[in-house]
């Protein structure tokens, strides 16, 4: 894999700590947009001021969105992007459990930072820690068999190529919940209702001169789904491919289409181990999103 520079400064700044009211991008994201150092809007904030609003992390970040527009944020605030990510299996989840009528104050915002203000004292990102949702491995049993799911959490399936990960392993783990969250996530009339949300979102924002970037991370299981070498008892992600379909208000970011044109020439789109995209993924959604800023 590319060298990962874990060390590397963290450029982007946290609402918890931030004394500035500009920004060119905010972020409101899941464990994808806050992976410190190595995450995308680290990259991103080599070229822009970004603000994550990390004092919303344990909340869903469709609500987050939804509160600070019906609040008044984005008149103490000046910012031109927000970019909404959130990851494949959670994000019609998210959606469909927001209660749209919800909003905060900056007066609260500033509140709540303060009385919890030890939980945002530490933000570094440590590579191996337990942030990173890393898969457990059972030794010989990891090696040996095929195709099952482990601890009732992790898929282990067996590729048809082995070029795709640095340690030329041809097997792919997953959690379960990529496959579990198909049952919602392929159903075209809740893409739609998602996508209608969305545009209202985008709608709301563009009254307050913000533009809304929408970024769903693929699942790993969807990212590497047409690589699997049984697909006999495993249904095909749709998500990606019913969101192509509507019509959209906001910028979006096709990240699985992305990506995937990568995958052949760049190794370790996603850890082998772990359940997020790697740095290589990041400065490739990061290039993306620059490019359609500057457009």
């Amino acid at each position: 894999m590319e060298a990962l520079d874990s060390n590397r400064e963290v450029k982007f700044e946290l609402l918890s700590k931030t004394q500035n009211k500009k920004f060119k991008i905010l972020t409101i994201g899941d464990s994808f947009s806050n992976r410190g150092s190595i995450g995308y809007n680290n990259m991103l904030a080599d070229h822009f001021s970004v603000l994550n609003a990390d004092t919303f992390r344990t909340e869903n970040q469709f609500q987050t969105i939804v509160k600070l527009i019906n609040g008044d944020f984005f008149s103490s605030y000046k910012i031109d992007y927000v970019i909404l990510q959130n990851i494949e299996r959670n994000i019609i989840y998210n959606a469909e459990n927001t209660d749209f009528e919800k909003k905060i104050y900056v007066n609260e915002i500033d509140s709540l930072i303060k009385n919890h203000h030890g939980k945002y004292q530490n933000y570094g990102y440590e590579l191996f820690s337990k942030t990173t949702l890393r898969f457990p491995f059972t030794f010989p049993k990891f090696f040996f068999k095929k195709n099952y799911l482990s601890n009732n959490k992790v898929f282990n399936l067996e590729l048809n190529h082995d070029i795709l990960f640095s340690n030329n392993s041809n097997k792919l783990l997953f959690y379960n919940l990529d496959l579990y969250a198909l049952e919602r996530n392929n159903t075209m009339a809740k893409v739609e209702s998602l996508n209608n949300k969305l545009n209202f979102l985008a709608k709301k924002l563009e009254q307050k001169n913000v533009k809304l970037i929408v970024l769903p991370a693929p699942d790993k299981y969807d990212m590497y789904y047409s690589y699997i070498e049984d697909k006999t008892n495993f249904v095909k992600p749709l998500f990606f491919e019913n969101l192509k379909k509507v019509n959209k208000n906001y910028i979006y970011i096709d990240s699985k289409e992305l990506l995937s044109k990568n995958m052949r020439n760049k190794k370790d789109i996603y850890y082998f181990g772990d359940t997020h995209w790697s740095p290589v993924a990041a400065k490739l959604i990061a290039e993306e999103i620059g490019k359609r800023i500057n457009m």
